[in-house]
């Protein structure tokens, strides 16, 4: 019985291949951008829904 070397299993997108080194450093990318503090994310919200009503 062989096994597989490289894991090539999708582990994003359906359809496309990626290995888990690339979705490690995607999320590594990912934990680089901006976060909100629960506060300023309540205050965004709000700010987007009162300019949705309008």
């Amino acid at each position: 019985m062989k096994t597989k070397n490289n894991n090539s299993d999708n582990l994003a997108i359906p359809g496309k291949s990626m290995s888990q080194k690339k979705f490690a450093s995607m999320i590594k990318e990912a934990e680089g951008g901006t976060f909100f503090t629960l506060e300023e994310s309540k205050k965004h919200f709000q700010e987007w829904k009162s300019q949705r009503k309008k």
